[in-house]
């Protein structure tokens, strides 16, 4: 698999950590729909820091166990240090390649949020997902419609980021917009019942406010490596950006979450 879009590492796992915990209650609200429960054998697919993961742990209990993958290895050390601290003993974090990784039948759920739009075959890795899914067992999957996030009032900076995180997306080969076609895909694997949600999540304040601002800080050297933009128009869109987002009568959105999910059915 090719590098991480969006920087990595100690900055880019603080960063995950408030992306969590702004789309936790949805995640959660799918798992509960899906019917995650006691005893199951999950995998959590580029999972990250894994707080997805310790949710997962926490619903299955001591009967289920849950594996996270993730390529980031600072990502999966510090996951792998949380989860001693919180004494999740039936978690495993293990270092992969999604591009390439199989594991047939093995789990009750398999699951990845925001993965797919870094994947240049992202129907590929929901194929191998879904042939990881035990009979009786679930898929889901999670990701952006980045067009429809929104800044109210508008701003240049706002839409600058929206317009080359797509571009930049878009030259590497994958998909900003992934979450839209989830459930096409899907349903293309044979799945014989998709089902589907959304969540869209404005912000008037908090650190939430900000995590657009955030993207473009955590992408602006692949956008400059790519050619898509100067760091000096970075700077000016993320500096008004900043300045609008601190404007309390301001309110800004996200990209759209999409959310699918479908049982693999047992043999009668």
């Amino acid at each position: 698999m090719a590098d991480y879009a969006i920087r990595g590492g100690r900055d880019g796992y603080d960063r995950l950590l408030v992306l969590a915990a702004v789309h936790r209650a949805g995640t959660l609200d799918v798992f509960d729909r899906a019917g995650v429960g006691a005893g199951m054998r999950c995998l959590d697919v580029g999972c990250g820091g894994g707080e997805v993961t310790f949710d997962l742990a926490r619903i299955v209990g001591p009967t289920g166990s849950v594996v996270g993958l993730d390529m980031d290895e600072v990502m999966l050390a510090l996951a792998r240090s949380v989860a001693t601290e919180r004494g999740l003993s039936k978690v495993d974090f293990h270092q992969a390649d999604v591009s390439t990784w199989t594991d047939p039948a093995a789990y009750d759920v398999v699951y990845a949020r925001a993965l797919l739009q870094h994947l240049p075959d992202p129907l590929d890795m929901l194929r191998r997902m879904w042939a990881a899914v035990r009979p009786g067992g679930v898929l889901i999957a999670e990701d952006t419609d980045s067009e429809r996030a929104f800044c109210e009032p508008p701003n240049p900076g706002f839409d600058f980021v929206i317009r080359h995180y797509t571009a930049l997306l878009a030259h590497r080969g994958t998909d900003a917009n992934v979450g839209r076609r989830l459930f096409g895909y899907v349903r293309s694997l044979g799945a014989p019942d998709v089902h589907l949600s959304a969540t869209l999540l404005p912000f008037s304040a908090g650190e939430e406010k900000g995590l657009l601002a955030s993207t473009l800080d955590f992408t602006s050297a692949a956008m400059v490596s790519a050619g898509l933009a100067s760091q000096t128009e970075i700077t000016v869109a993320h500096e008004s950006l900043s300045r609008h987002v601190a404007a309390p009568l301001t309110i800004v959105a996200g990209p759209a979450m999409i959310q699918v999910w479908a049982r693999n059915p047992v043999e009668p």
